[in-house]
């Protein structure tokens, strides 16, 4: 059948869509607080439910449920699986929201809520598409399952036991992770893989109570010597110090290079977004796309020591702390970079710091010979009248090594509901009401496609 018809009723229930959006980004469901998470398990179920999904909720062991969902036209058809989370992240800063985060408002073509953008609304955007095919022609032209889980936002600690668990259940001949997103100008994106994270927390204890701060001259510092670590770990320009850190990491291919030479990346657009100046290194267009997708990183996520309340306490302390995100690239795993960031503090003499293994998500990479790959990049530019810019990997982390290494289903993300400066971890998430439209376009054409 026609595409059109599919696309024309994805326009006609666009307002139904985002108010089906707007109900689920009211539930407060952060993974890192344990909020809300089988609050939004029973309404994504109910959701897949209504659109004409066999779902229901599975129960994980220490952790909250996962949502399966499958719709099935036929054993002849492929099975295209699609993941999501209905987990979000925090919402500190909360001063600097300019609404209510869980209180969704439409402004100047926008939607602004937590979870908006990462990852609900690519769950609803494809339910849109799904709906669509159904209205349309009966049925859509893929056997399609569902995947949603709770806590992706801290790592998905129990998810890969549950995937190990459920191989049967979640076998497919391709799979997308989440959305993927646009860019500043509207470019649609795919992602044929994501890099990795390993979070640690670094501690520092160096008198066993706090003491006044007149005896600084002659009394070790926390904050001071955590400092002194932290130099050791990477140099101004982000580049990671920690011998051998690369070593097994994925190289670029002819392949990689010459999509990414085609692809549309204006960084002054980028950084004005974000308020900020000049990037780290002294590159710019694809150059420094190139330089942002092949490099790890070792980035402070937050650094506590000391006193934090008003007026003045003057005080040496006696413990420090500073959370560190490290993203590793495919080929890169993150029990053995572990390994190597405990030999090197120990080897630059900071052994009494105390690394503390917080979470991780291994990284992961699709051939873009595959039949998911292909049917991605044919759907995109179907809807969007041109080629989408391709990507070897995200520069975030997801579930994609789930998928592609324990289960065996290629996974890839494509252009999704959000956009580069969607702010999702951050205050004021939010997505373009033109980039969801299109993101649901794109899932029912990746549908036919596949």
């Amino acid at each position: 059948m026609p595409l059109r018809d599919v696309f024309d009723r994805v326009d006609t229930k666009l307002e139904e869509s985002l108010a089906l959006l707007s109900d689920f980004c009211r539930i407060p469901s952060i993974s890192a607080e344990k909020r809300s998470q089988p609050k939004a398990a029973a309404f994504a179920r109910k959701m897949l439910a209504e659109a004409g999904v066999d779902a229901r909720e599975v129960p994980v062991d220490g952790g909250p449920p996962v949502v399966l969902g499958e719709l099935r036209v036929g054993n002849a058809r492929p099975t295209l699986l699609m993941y999501n989370h209905y987990d979000v992240q925090p919402v500190d800063p909360l001063d600097e929201w300019k609404s209510d985060p869980f209180d969704p408002i439409v402004k100047d073509g926008k939607l602004f809520a937590r979870g908006s953008g990462d990852t609900k609304g690519n769950v609803v955007a494809q339910l849109a598409a799904v709906r669509a095919f159904l209205e349309a022609d009966g049925r859509p032209p893929c056997n399609i399952k569902f995947v949603i889980e709770g806590e992706e936002e801290v790592g998905s600690p129990h998810f890969r036991a549950f995937v190990e668990a459920n191989r049967e259940a979640l076998k497919a001949d391709g799979a997308t992770i989440e959305g993927g997103e646009h860019s500043i100008r509207g470019t649609p994106k795919v992602e044929f893989g994501c890099k990795g994270t390993l979070y640690v927390e670094l501690v520092s204890r160096t008198a066993a109570v706090d003491q006044h701060s007149m005896w600084a001259p002659i009394l070790p510092n926390p904050a001071w010597r955590l400092i002194a670590a932290l130099n050791t770990l990477r140099d101004p320009h982000g580049r990671v110090l920690i011998p051998g850190w690369t070593k097994t990491a994925m190289k670029p291919s002819k392949e990689h290079l010459r999509y990414l030479r085609r692809a549309e990346f204006r960084e002054k657009e980028l950084l004005k977004a974000w308020g900020v100046r000049a990037p780290l290194v002294r590159k710019s267009g694809t150059a420094l796309l190139q330089h942002a997708i092949f490099s790890p990183t070792c980035t402070i996520c937050g650094f506590k020591s000391g006193y934090q309340g008003p007026g003045t306490k003057t005080v040496n302390p006696a413990t420090a702390s500073v959370r560190l995100d490290f993203r590793v690239l495919p080929g890169m795993k993150t029990a053995n970079q572990l390994r190597k960031l405990r030999r090197h503090l120990k080897a630059k003499g900071f052994g009494d710091i105390e690394v503390v293994y917080h979470d991780a998500l291994e990284a992961s990479a699709t051939p873009y010979h595959t039949r998911i790959a292909q049917a991605c990049i044919a759907g995109a530019s179907d809807v969007y009248g041109r080629p989408p810019d391709v990507w070897p990997w995200s520069l975030g982390a997801s579930a994609n090594a789930f998928f592609n290494e324990v289960v065996g289903v290629p996974s890839v993300s494509g252009p999704g509901v959000s956009y580069e400066a969607s702010n999702y971890h951050a205050p004021n998430e939010h997505i373009r009401i033109e980039d969801f439209r299109k993101g649901a376009k794109y899932f029912a054409s990746l549908m036919a496609r596949f």
